[in-house]
């Protein structure tokens, strides 16, 4: 994979400086700046020369007028070739949904462990899109209550194709790192479709999974 060229945009200098470390410890990527806010983010790229950062690193709350969730129309406009990842403490379903949206490709909580950070990094550069699960519906009552093989089959519906795979190499034995390179996804995919599964089916832990996989013939 090519170098990611990282802008870095939050108004918390300590945060910026903090991550253009951890990012700088990574041979494919390169921080080639950090901005505090919208206007000085805005500067930069009208005058930034060619080529420009290949992903921008953003936080939704900026200083005014220019937050992150005005900014980012403006950015798909004017600037259609650069990727952008939000990292921000504000996480909710509408507001995932209002981001993706306006134009971004990746959702990221602050709350997350920097190896989560660096695989959707690496992700969004890739080209995927990298957004937190939408939270789903609760499952319909079983045609007949009380039965557990009609709940289970239930359950099982829910399941996409990518996940009944996933499923088959958990049973294999490998890990989500294996399962990425055998599948050709990123680390963090492989994790957010796990956490699905294991949602879907209302289990806890890779032996609750394996059990339940076996049970039901998956």
């Amino acid at each position: 994979m090519s170098t990611c060229r990282l802008l870095l945009v939050d108004d918390h200098p300590a945060l910026t400086k903090g991550l253009a470390a951890l990012f700088g410890q990574e041979p494919d990527l390169e921080v080639v700046g950090l901005c505090a806010s919208g206007h000085e983010l805005l500067q930069r790229l009208e005058a930034a020369p060619v080529p420009l950062p290949s992903l921008l690193l953003l936080d939704l709350h900026l200083p005014p007028p220019h937050d992150g969730l005005r900014l980012l129309p403006h950015l798909r406009r004017q600037w259609p070739a650069l990727r952008v990842l939000v990292f921000s403490s504000a996480v909710s379903p509408t507001l995932v949904a209002q981001v993706a949206e306006a134009g971004a490709h990746g959702f990221v909580d602050k709350s997350v462990d920097s190896d989560v950070l660096l695989d959707a990094i690496r992700a969004v550069h890739a080209g995927q899109q990298v957004f937190p699960p939408r939270p789903r519906a609760p499952l319909a009552a079983p045609a007949a209550p009380g039965t557990e093989a009609a709940e289970a089959l239930l359950r099982l519906r829910l399941l996409s194709a990518r996940e009944r795979e996933i499923i088959g190499l958990i049973r294999e034995g490998l890990g989500t790192r294996e399962i990425a390179v055998r599948l050709s996804l990123a680390e963090f995919t492989v994790g957010t479709h796990r956490r699905n599964i294991m949602h879907k089916l209302g289990v806890h832990g890779v032996a609750g999974l394996v059990r339940f996989a076996h049970e039901h013939g998956l």
